[in-house]
């Protein structure tokens, strides 16, 4: 009987060991997917609203993140527009992070 006991009292202390050994790593439980990144955008301007902030770009493939395509973009302040009309060819910079994109610098190239 005590050997049986003794069996579960090891068992039990060997899955709680793999349990913490799982968990190592995973912080607040957000995951390395979700952290934000930051890429390389190129196109050009199709529309902006500046009170909306945001700005309508058909780009270029940003490698690593998705394929061509015209799209509408959040801007992280309205002074990223400043400077830039619909038809400009365009370069800046792209936070993606839990799935949502920011265009945080915009410049005519």
């Amino acid at each position: 009987m005590f050997a049986i006991l003794r069996w579960f009292a090891a068992a039990g202390v060997l899955a709680a060991a793999v349990g913490l050994i799982g968990c190592q790593g995973q912080g607040t439980g957000s995951s390395a997917k979700d952290a934000a990144k930051v890429y390389e955008i190129k196109g050009k301007v199709v529309g902006l609203d500046v009170a909306k902030k945001t700005v309508t770009l058909d780009h270029e493939d940003v490698p690593g993140l998705m394929k061509a395509m015209k799209m509408e973009f959040k801007v992280e302040d309205e002074k990223v527009l400043s400077g830039v009309s619909p038809g400009d060819a365009v370069q800046g910079k792209l936070k993606a992070e839990g799935g949502s994109y920011v265009v945080t610098s915009l410049e005519k190239r």
